[in-house]
């Protein structure tokens, strides 16, 4: 029974991923070709503003998920209900800051748009935006919280792939009818109430919970343990977009995100396929075994750098035409943009290639040690983009996110090595380079046998199995001649069902 439950949590996450990143294709398209790139540019800074409420949550999600684990296995419903009240009344308090928020950005945002769109446009879309926010932090974080620590994904997961094909066949019929940015919103915020009603109806139905309970204030001092994830993943989300909002046009935040898609849709995958090493790692931390911890490391970071590397070079290879397909007939923007690409998606590549040695300074409780690391690559990002922004646009941002991502892959290497001091950072340097000179080497030979001529959606699809089969190669020969060792304990690893 554990097993289905377990496997039916997988792939309703896993079906979860497909359709947001389907969603996440057709929405922007349709904004773009219905009201222009600037309303797109202008809706993902909103979007991105709007999100940085996140920064209070500090981490208390994976907190609350953290203390539920242990009464839910005990079925001890006090303890339960005293966690519950504590999250409720928490997420309840960030609800009500962040509609403040949302007003005051509401007023004050306005005069960034520099007279591309009028005050009470710009006044109303604000507020309508932030209600899908609002709704979950009032009604369904907490429920949602509760069903994840009690393996009820699949229950989370089926009822967001509703919200979002509903949204998406919503939003396709709205601007067929009455074509309006404020309205087609209104309409996608609103179908969020579906969550705390279908939460709530599973929650009241299979939990006891008293409401009346006394909340527990430990919980929330414990929230800072989890705010370096937060932060880390924030910095690195939010940098770009608000550079480009003061430095630059809602067009280039429109090409930006359009680009962003399938960075962000491969970074989804990467995490898909290795999310299940990162407890693996933690438990031979946690035994001290440094003999097994190098296996795990050496492991994690052949599975990476094989993954990555295939990804992002046919990526690399295949985006910029993939975005004039997209945007084919879209006029407003400047949506060709090969150097960005190329550059953004390298950094974006950086960004996962650090995971290994993150994900074990997690699993070390190294949250405050690592922190810093965090503060300095934004600092990085935001001057180094700031600068180069005006002289290179997109690709300026890009570079700026590159270096940033550069140093802070350097920095988690590092640090490795004092948290596990037999493992040299050259260990890693070894692999970089030889999976960089695959990534080249497969480049040169696709752009030169097979390159893309005319951008059509069956020249993209012919090209990209063509460059999956070249790269696969490159790939598959460099884990024969190198990693032998590591293909070998991964195969052993999955025949083991993903123990030592």
């Amino acid at each position: 029974m554990k097993t289905k439950i377990t496997l039916l949590n997988m792939m309703s996450a896993l079906l979860l991923q497909i359709c947001s990143i389907i969603g996440g294709f057709i929405v922007p398209h349709i904004i773009i070709n219905y009201f222009g790139s600037n309303v797109n540019g202008l809706v993902s800074s909103l979007n991105q503003f709007l999100s940085y409420i996140s920064l209070l949550e500090g981490g208390i999600t994976s907190v609350v998920m953290a203390n539920l684990y242990k009464p839910l296995s005990q079925k001890n419903m006090d303890t339960i209900s005293s966690i519950m009240v504590t999250a409720k009344k928490f997420f309840s308090q960030i609800g009500m800051i962040f509609i403040i928020y949302s007003l005051i950005l509401a007023a004050v945002y306005p005069f960034c748009a520099r007279g591309q769109f009028g005050y009470w446009y710009v006044f109303w879309l604000t507020i309508i935006l932030s209600i899908s926010l609002v709704i979950q932090y009032l009604f369904s974080i907490s429920l949602r919280v509760l069903l994840e620590a009690d393996k009820k994904v699949y229950i989370v997961s089926f009822t967001q792939c509703i919200i979002v094909v509903l949204n998406v066949i919503l939003v396709y019929v709205c601007v067929r009818i009455f074509p309006s940015i404020h309205l087609l919103k209104l309409i996608s915020g609103l179908v969020y109430i579906l969550q705390p009603v279908v939460f709530f109806h599973i929650v009241s139905k299979k939990y006891n919970i008293d409401w009346n309970r006394h909340h527990d204030k430990s919980l929330i001092k414990e929230r800072w343990s989890g705010f370096a994830i937060n932060l880390a993943a924030f910095i690195h989300e939010g940098t770009d977009i608000a550079i480009l909002t003061f430095c630059s046009n809602f067009e280039m935040i429109s090409v930006y995100t359009v680009y962003a898609l399938i960075t962000n849709g491969l970074k989804q995958v990467v995490a898909s396929l290795t999310s299940g090493i990162n407890p693996s790692l933690g438990h031979s931390y946690a035994k001290g075994n440094l003999k097994e911890i190098h296996l795990k490391l050496d492991l994690y970071e052949y599975i990476i750098f094989s993954v990555v590397t295939f990804l992002f070079t046919v990526a690399m290879l295949l985006i910029t035409p993939f975005v004039m397909i997209y945007t084919q007939g879209v006029r407003d923007a400047d949506y060709y943009q090969p150097l960005f690409g190329i550059v953004f998606v390298m950094a974006e590549a950086l960004y996962l290639l650090k995971f290994p040695h993150l994900n074990l300074a997690y699993s070390a409780n190294k949250f405050r040690e690592v922190t810093p690391y965090a503060y300095i690559e934004a600092i990085i990002n935001i001057l180094v983009s700031s600068i180069l922004v005006w002289k290179f646009g997109l690709s300026g941002v890009a570079m700026g996110t590159f270096i940033a991502m550069l140093f802070r892959m350097a920095a988690h290497v590092y640090y490795t090595s004092k948290i596990v001091p037999t493992r040299r950072p050259s260990i890693f340097v070894y692999k970089l380079v030889i999976y960089v000179l695959g990534s080249v080497f497969s480049s040169l030979v696709c752009i030169y046998f097979a390159p893309i001529e005319t951008y059509t959606i069956w020249q993209w699809i012919a090209h990209g199995v063509i460059y999956s089969v070249i790269v696969g190669v490159v790939i598959l020969s460099i884990s024969f001649c190198f990693f032998s060792k590591e293909l070998k304990f991964f195969k052993n690893y999955i025949r083991r069902g993903g123990h030592k």
